[in-house]
């Protein structure tokens, strides 16, 4: 048996293709969910709709699986965002320009697969399992050295830079196989978003963009309680009604971000 890190976007549906059609080995994906009130819900429908059933049909396996619930524990991530906390488990951007720290990757997609490989794959500190990451070759600046320390039971694969398959090719693979591309993954509310992105959400989804505001005024109210500083969704410096205009122009606005996620367990 062999695991994969399943993001529920393109480099992880190309992964899930190339195995079923035997070009990898890949039989067992592992899908943190952080919640269904945080995760792209276009991620969601997709995994359930179009993931899952074309893995049942090749002899594969999709775990759904979350971080266990304790009590006085938030249950989701967009809930210990929300909470009374000033410490922000997102990598918003503060006054001035610099990301905050984080812990959503590590709390809510790390140590949730590194949990489940223990109990289920026999993942120990002697014996460390292979875990495959959907990081493609133009994303090449996102692979980790591999760190015991701060991944104790895992060490990571990463086919799709094996065989030097940049995203583009990906999306090949997927439409070859004749099936729908997946939508971008990530939460909905990541800062880590592109402007174009953002804007996007603002013409597509409008209920989850004035979530976004929302949750960026609450998150500022907390901190303003305690006495710190306002912290952003976007590398602006402004408010994020302010940062992405409702103009349809600004879908055409690719600029990246300056900030990106490095782990390889989101955005693949």
């Amino acid at each position: 048996m062999k695991y994969f890190s399943f993001g529920g976007g393109v480099q992880s549906m190309a992964v899930l293709v190339l195995s079923a059609q035997g070009k990898l080995q890949y039989t067992d994906f592992l899908f943190s969910n952080v919640g269904d009130d945080s995760e792209n819900p276009d991620t969601i429908v997709y995994v359930r709709d179009v993931a899952v059933p074309y893995a049942e049909r090749h002899g594969l396996r999709i775990h759904h699986i979350q971080r266990e619930r304790k009590p006085h524990q938030a249950q989701t991530l967009l809930q210990d965002a929300w909470n009374d906390n000033a410490n922000i488990p997102i990598p918003v951007y503060l006054t001035g320009g610099g990301p905050a720290s984080r812990n959503c990757t590590s709390e809510w997609k790390v140590k949730v697969i590194e949990r489940w490989m223990r109990k289920n794959a026999g993942a120990t500190k002697e014996n460390r399992v292979a875990l495959g990451v959907g990081i493609s070759v133009d994303e090449s600046h996102r692979m980790r050295t591999d760190d015991p320390e701060r991944e104790p039971y895992i060490y990571k694969e990463y086919p799709l830079i094996d065989l030097m398959m940049t995203r583009s090719m990906c999306h090949d693979v997927i439409n070859k196989a004749a099936i729908p591309v997946a939508p971008k993954s990530s939460c909905w509310f990541c800062p880590f978003k592109r402007k174009s992105e953002w804007s996007r959400m603002r013409q597509t989804h409008p209920e989850l963009f004035e979530k976004a505001i929302i949750l960026e005024q609450r998150m500022n109210a907390k901190r303003a309680k305690a006495g710190k500083d306002s912290a952003y969704l976007t590398a602006t410096g402004l408010p994020i009604d302010k940062a992405i205009a409702a103009a349809s122009r600004d879908m055409f606005d690719d600029d990246e971000d300056p900030m990106a996620c490095e782990s390889g367990y989101c955005m693949t």
